[in-house]
């Protein structure tokens, strides 16, 4: 039984994947079993509270969360795996008290163990997308920006973040942590230009899935030019949290539309 699990990270092409996935899930679906986010949304909760802080009750609730979705999969069907979820490195960087991808080969390793025990003849692959640390770094504040009130200016915060953005060692850490227990594997988002269908044709190619009759994917969460300058004087301005939220949701509609216009 082939079973990929692609645990993201953030910002490195998985929604995507994810939803050039989802789109083609017609076709997809004699080949591929596919399981997104959405689907294993307890599994999500629990790794995003141990990537806050591992203790015994929080490993146990994750440990449960991921025995109840691996007894729900049909040892019997012939078709492989792929399960894509970000979550399953825990929490976006900046989110709460998390400042690195630090719990992810704790979380990984844990989920090897549950569904080596839950699944027999289990052949087992974890792949990361990766990303280059500066263009990393420029999405993740991009981000940021627009979900909390973010004050600092891109140099500053990159330093502060600098850590986060090596994910090669965090890939290095989940390999030694799943050590006999699953190949791990990475390809940078820069280097899945080539295949039409981006992080997901690399994917599929993994799997041994056929990805003919597919449609190229276009990009998701592209980012406006200036928009980061934009929403960081929001940020710095005196306008309190609802009127902040509205000003920056008039924002992002308005360089939408004008997104929409320029590609009509």
């Amino acid at each position: 039984m082939r079973v990929l699990i692609h645990p993201g990270f953030h910002k490195t092409g998985t929604t995507s994947l994810q939803r050039g996935a989802e789109a083609e899930h017609a076709v997809l679906a004699p080949r591929l079993r596919l399981v997104l986010p959405h689907d294993i949304e307890p599994v999500n909760f629990a790794a995003r509270r141990m990537s806050v802080g591992a203790n015994a009750k929080r490993i146990a609730a994750f440990r449960a969360a991921v025995t109840e979705f691996a007894q729900g999969i049909d040892p019997g069907d012939p078709r492989p795996l792929l399960v894509s979820s970000e979550h399953l490195c825990g929490l976006l960087p900046g989110r709460k008290s998390v400042t690195t991808y630090a719990a992810a080969p704790e979380l990984l390793g844990q989920m090897a163990e549950v569904l080596s025990d839950q699944l027999p003849n289990l052949s087992l692959s974890v792949w990361f997308t990766t990303r280059a640390p500066e263009a990393w770094l420029k999405s993740l504040y991009w981000q940021l920006l627009r979900s909390q009130r973010v004050t600092e200016g891109s140099e500053q915060f990159a330093n502060r973040f600098r850590d986060a953005a090596d994910l090669g060692a965090i890939v290095a850490m989940v390999a030694e942590r799943l050590a006999g227990q699953a190949d791990v594997s990475s390809t940078r988002l820069e280097d899945c230009g080539g295949d039409p269908l981006g992080p997901l044709g690399v994917a599929l190619d993994r799997l041994g899935v056929s990805s003919a009759g597919l449609r190229p994917l276009a990009r998701q969460n592209v980012q406006p030019a200036e928009a980061a300058a934009d929403l960081l004087a929001l940020n710095r301005s005196d306008l309190d949290d609802e009127a902040l939220s509205a000003a920056k949701t008039a924002l992002l509609t308005r360089l939408r539309k004008a997104g929409e216009t320029r590609a009509g």
